[in-house]
């Protein structure tokens, strides 16, 4: 009877973490709002730097021969907001999934080392895109930034929840970035296809292959 009762208890503390595990890192409709962000960002940056409202074509109807510098840095602002707003967006959606299913919503152990080992890739590949621009190759940032971003989902993919999809995931923006850095005039489209257009369909397939099952 207590072997019993031990492996019901095993049984319920597994479960609880996978359902942390679950509200914390990985949520369809985060994905989705991700999307909305990246294309927002995505679109300012096409008006700015080529003039169009289109970012997946603009670098192709209105190639650009040089970029002034304030409009360099401002590009670079706003791909930091996009990045720090889809972060606390998703952070805020996790916490408040976490209230409705009556979870606590804490960075636990594991949660710090997932997080610490993403910025850490994150922050070394912004500083690596700062040789590009350094050298006045301006066009190749959002290839590194594609890649470095699918380095980071690989790399914490051990940690997180649905662990296979989180590292295939990784590899497809590493895919994409490489292609974007070997067509580097067409930089702007391939972040938007990374960050916006994957974002929004892998998270319209994780809501219905996952999250309406969790209901």
């Amino acid at each position: 009877m207590k072997e019993q009762e031990i492996k019901e208890t095993l049984s319920d503390i597994r479960n609880m973490m996978e359902r942390s595990q679950k509200v914390m890192f990985l949520n369809g409709t985060a994905g989705i709002v991700v999307a909305v962000w990246a294309l927002l960002g995505a679109t300012l940056i096409s008006n700015l730097m080529y003039h169009s409202m289109w970012p997946m074509w603009g670098c192709t109807l209105f190639p650009l021969q040089e970029v002034d510098v304030r409009v360099f840095i401002l590009a670079i602002i706003i791909f930091a907001f996009t990045f720090l707003a889809s972060f606390i967006t998703v952070l805020y959606m996790s916490r408040r999934r976490a209230v409705r299913r009556g979870l606590d919503f804490e960075l636990d152990t594991a949660a710090k080392k997932l997080l610490r080992s993403f910025f850490t890739v994150m922050t070394i590949g912004g500083l690596f895109c700062l040789t590009p621009v350094a050298n006045g190759h301006w066009e190749l940032v959002p290839g590194y930034m594609l890649a470095f971003y699918g380095l980071a989902l690989v790399v914490i993919s051990p940690m997180a929840f649905r662990i296979s999809i989180t590292k295939y995931f990784g590899f497809i923006q590493i895919a994409v970035g490489l292609v974007a850095l070997t067509l580097p005039q067409y930089g702007i489209m391939f972040w938007t296809i990374g960050f916006c257009i994957l974002h929004f369909i892998w998270g319209i397939w994780f809501h219905f292959v996952f999250d309406r099952k969790d209901r």
